[in-house]
């Protein structure tokens, strides 16, 4: 589709002078030659395909701006996902893409961070400094002012006394020495690092150090095959949910799971969706809203048949999004997505948990 350059790894472009927007307009406009459509059957099949979505930017005059190298807009992802799709570009090339697109994003957002510093430094007044009037020195006269004779007369005093701390120093610092070298060892065994400091401090997560805790609560083959649900999550009068996806050669299957670890029956209302291209859908064919009660110590998992969707035959991510009420009410109190599948045509799918960690 477009031609990697040499000593380019996929996502990441080679070394040169040319932008991550330049890099990625040239390549659209490589894609928009080579699939033979013209800009207008271009912007027809991307408003058949999301026109019903909240993506803005579908317009001939913005897909245009995009084109243009001179400009700096950018499509949502979305819009750049379903050009991949539109051009016949493959899995590699669409990384790429992504990933120009993500760093003319943040180039972007640095550069106006800038202009708004740049135009509240201009806004704000510099203080004027005020000058120090300097006291007037008085004519030499030849003979010495009585506070300098009185500095002469105290000056070896202060020598005599610093020599004399000196000297005290020295025999404090050698004893000190020689106490400290037969237990060295307890000594430094018994510091304590004073109250507030850094070595005080108990130990914090990062965030990915929390990205990593999640991927490890996540459940792999729960729904079966290539499945995984997410991390639970406190739901509604004690349960604890989880959201799932299930990714098969023909489809993508969606459902929840809801832990009930209490000593009682607890009622409970569930809804599931899918998302992708950064928007929610409806179940199909079955039902999107379950009502149902859960045994003490028992789970409640959502039949994933009931939640479909065919697989594109372009690379996009899916992820499950469900909902959970307490009793048969819709106030949603349990809200989550479960792990990204990052599903491909032609190859594996990629798991991805929060903080973009393999799971």
């Amino acid at each position: 589709m477009h031609d990697q350059p040499p000593n380019e790894t996929p996502g990441h472009p080679a070394g040169g002078t040319d932008r991550p927007r330049t890099l990625l307009v040239r390549a659209l406009n490589d894609g928009l030659a080579e699939c033979g459509l013209s800009l207008d059957r271009v912007v027809a099949r991307l408003r058949a395909r999301l026109d019903a979505s909240a993506v803005r930017g579908l317009s001939t005059s913005s897909i245009s701006r995009y084109l243009d190298p001179d400009r700096t807009e950018l499509p949502d992802p979305a819009v750049l996902a379903e050009l991949a799709r539109i051009f016949r570009t493959d899995p590699a090339e669409l990384d790429r893409w992504q990933h120009w697109h993500q760093q003319a994003k943040q180039a972007a957002d640095h550069e106006l961070r800038d202009r708004r510093a740049a135009r509240r430094a201009a806004t704000t007044p510099t203080p004027t400094p005020t000058a120090v009037p300097v006291p007037a020195r008085p004519e030499p006269t030849g003979e010495p002012s009585v506070t300098e004779r009185a500095a002469r007369w105290r000056r070896p005093h202060r020598w005599g006394a610093a020599l004399g701390v000196l000297a005290l120093a020295a025999v404090l610092g050698a004893a000190v020495w020689a106490r400290g070298s037969d237990d060295a060892t307890a000594d430094t065994a018994s510091v304590v690092a004073p109250s507030g400091s850094a070595a005080g401090r108990e130990p914090t997560a990062t965030p990915a150090d929390l990205a990593e805790g999640l991927a490890h609560e996540v459940e792999v083959g729960a729904l079966g095959g290539d499945s995984r649900c997410s991390a639970p999550k406190p739901g509604p009068s004690g349960t604890r949910l989880r959201a799932c996806a299930m990714v098969q050669p023909r489809q993508v299957l969606f459902a929840v799971r809801i832990d009930n670890p209490t000593n009682a029956p607890v009622e409970v209302t569930a809804k599931v969706a899918g998302s992708w291209s950064g928007i929610q859908h409806s179940c199909d064919p079955g039902r999107s809203v379950v009502h149902t009660t859960i045994a003490p110590g028992a789970t409640f998992t959502s039949d994933p048949e009931e939640c479909v969707t065919p697989r594109r035959s372009a690379p996009l991510a899916y992820q499950a999004e469900v909902f959970a009420a307490a009793g048969d009410g819709r106030q949603w109190t349990g809200h989550l997505f479960s792990p990204r599948a990052n599903v491909y045509p032609d190859r594996e799918t990629l798991w991805r948990c929060v903080g973009d960690v393999p799971c």
